[in-house]
C-alpha cells in the first residue's frame, strides 16, 4: 500500500512538473524583450545577415590583392601532330615548293605553378569601403528591426493587460447586472414597474455577457500575435501577469532622440557615393606581380618516359604585368548609374533628416496626448461612477425610472473601460519613446 502512496505522489509530482513546462509566464515587459531577443525569427535573422555583412566584407579585402595560384598539371597524347610545311628546296626538291612535315612528339607531360598578386588595385580599395559601409548598414537595419519587433510587442503587451483588466472588471459588474435584474423582477411582482424594465434589465445582462465574451476572444488573438512576434510554439501556454500601473509617475516633457533612422540613411548615401567611386576606379591600371615554375617533358615512346635522353626540363620566369581594362557601355552606364543612385540617396539623406526628426517630434506629441487623454478619462470616470451610485439611491428610493438607472450604469461602465484603454495607450506611448532612446 505504501509503494503505491509513492508511486502515486511521484506521478503526480511528474505530471505537475510536464504541466509547469508547458506555460511561459511573464511578470514585466523587460523579460519579455529578453525572451524575443533570444527566440525571435527577426534577431536569429539578423544575426545571419550580419554574419553575411562580415563574409562580404573580408571577400573584398582578401580580393584586394587577388591572389591567384593556379596549378596546372597536363598530359596530352597527341594521336595526330598538327602539319607544317617547308621549303621544297631545303631537302633538296624543286625550289618553290613546299613539303610536308609533323614536328613535336606523340606523349606531352607538363606541371606548371602561376600565382600572382595584385599590387595596385584601386577598383578593389574601393569596393572594401563599400563591404565595410554595408556591414555598418546591416547593424543599422537590424536595430530597426529590432526596434519595431519591440513596439509591437509593447503593444501586444500593453493591450493583453488591459483586455485581462476589462475582462475583469465586465465580470465584476455582470454580478451588479444579477443584483438589478434581482431587484426588477422583485419590484415587477409587486406591480411596481412595468415588464419593459424587466426585459431592459435582461437585455444589459446579456450584452454585458456578450461584451466579456467578445473581450475574451480579443484577449486569445493578442494572445496568438504575441506568441508570433516572440515565435512561441503554440503548444506553450502563455501568460502575462503584470499589472497596470495606474499611480504611474507622469512626466509629460519627456523626450524622444532617436537617430537609427538618420543613421541609415547616411550610411545608404555613403554606400552609394562608394559605388559611384568603385565604377569610376575599375577603369584604372592594375599592377601585378607575376611568377611561373614549371616542369615539360615529351617523348614518342609513353607517358613519364624515364629514358635517359627524355628527362623532365624545367622553365621559371617572374616579372610585372599592368591591365589597362578598356571602358566599354556596360562600365559607362554603371558609372553614369552610380553617380544617379549617389544623388537621389543624397536627396533621401535629406528627406529622412526631416522625417527622423518629425517622428521624434510626434512621439512627444502622442505621449502629450496619452497623458491629457488618461487623465481625462480618469476624471470622466469618477463623474461617471458617482453618478451611478447617485442613480442607484434614487431608483431605491423610486425617484428615478429604470432606464435612467441602466443610462447610468452603461456610461460608468463604458467610461471605465475606456479609462483602462487610456492607461494601456499611455503606457504603449511611454515604452515607444523609451525603446527609441535605448536602441541606437
Amino acid at each position: 500500500m505504501n509503494r503505491i502512496v509513492v508511486l502515486f505522489v511521484l506521478t503526480f509530482g511528474l505530471s505537475l512538473q510536464a504541466n509547469a513546462q508547458k506555460e511561459l509566464q511573464f511578470s514585466n515587459l523587460d523579460s519579455l524583450y529578453a525572451y524575443a531577443e533570444k527566440s525571435s525569427s527577426v534577431t536569429k535573422t539578423g544575426e545571419q545577415q550580419t554574419i553575411l555583412a562580415r563574409y562580404e566584407k573580408l571577400a573584398a579585402l582578401v580580393n584586394v590583392i587577388n591572389i591567384k595560384s593556379p596549378l596546372v598539371f597536363n598530359l596530352t597524347n597527341n594521336t595526330q601532330l598538327p602539319v607544317s610545311f617547308i621549303p621544297a628546296e631545303l631537302l633538296g626538291g624543286k625550289p618553290g615548293t613546299f613539303r610536308e612535315i609533323t614536328l613535336g612528339q606523340e606523349y606531352v607531360g607538363n606541371l606548371t605553378y602561376t600565382p600572382q598578386i595584385d599590387i595596385i588595385n584601386a577598383g578593389a580599395w574601393s569596393r572594401v569601403k563599400s563591404a565595410s559601409l554595408n556591414q555598418d548598414l546591416t547593424d543599422e537595419l537590424n536595430l530597426l528591426n529590432k526596434k519595431t519587433l519591440f513596439e509591437s510587442i509593447a503593444a501586444c503587451y500593453y493591450n493583453i493587460l488591459s483586455l485581462q483588466e476589462q475582462i475583469k472588471i465586465t465580470g465584476d459588474n455582470l454580478s451588479a447586472t444579477d443584483t438589478l435584474l434581482m431587484i426588477v423582477n422583485d419590484k415587477y411582482a409587486q406591480g411596481l414597474v412595468r415588464r419593459q424594465d424587466v426585459n431592459d434589465a435582461s437585455v444589459n445582462k446579456v450584452t454585458l455577457a456578450d461584451k466579456q465574451k467578445q473581450l475574451t476572444l480579443n484577449l486569445e488573438q493578442q494572445y496568438n500575435s504575441l506568441k508570433i512576434l516572440c515565435d512561441i510554439p503554440q503548444s506553450l501556454a502563455l501568460l502575462l501577469t503584470g499589472q497596470m500601473n495606474y499611480q504611474i509617475s507622469l512626466n509629460a516633457s519627456i523626450q524622444a532622440n532617436s537617430q537609427l533612422q538618420f543613421k541609415s540613411a547616411v550610411l545608404q548615401t555613403e554606400i552609394a557615393k562608394a559605388d559611384w567611386r568603385s565604377n569610376r576606379l575599375a577603369n584604372l591600371p592594375v599592377i601585378s606581380l607575376i611568377y611561373s615554375h614549371g616542369y615539360y617533358q615529351n617523348s614518342n615512346s609513353r607517358f613519364f618516359d624515364d629514358a635517359p635522353n627524355n628527362k623532365w626540363l624545367n622553365s621559371t620566369y617572374f616579372g610585372a604585368r599592368i591591365t589597362l581594362p578598356l571602358p566599354d557601355v556596360t562600365q559607362l552606364v554603371q558609372a553614369s548609374n552610380s553617380k544617379v543612385n549617389y544623388r537621389i540617396a543624397q536627396l533621401n539623406l535629406e528627406h529622412s533628416k526631416l522625417q527622423n526628426d518629425v517622428a521624434n517630434t510626434q512621439l512627444q506629441l502622442d505621449f502629450e496626448k496619452a497623458v491629457s487623454q488618461f487623465n481625462s478619462a480618469k476624471q470622466v470616470y469618477q463623474l461617471k461612477e458617482e453618478n451611478y451610485k447617485m442613480a442607484n439611491e434614487q431608483y431605491g428610493q423610486s425617484i428615478l425610472p429604470f432606464d435612467k438607472l441602466l443610462v447610468s450604469f452603461s456610461d460608468m461602465l463604458i467610461n471605465r473601460l475606456n479609462y483602462s484603454s487610456a492607461l494601456a495607450n499611455l503606457l504603449f506611448t511611454k515604452s515607444k519613446i523609451d525603446i527609441n532612446n535605448q536602441i541606437k
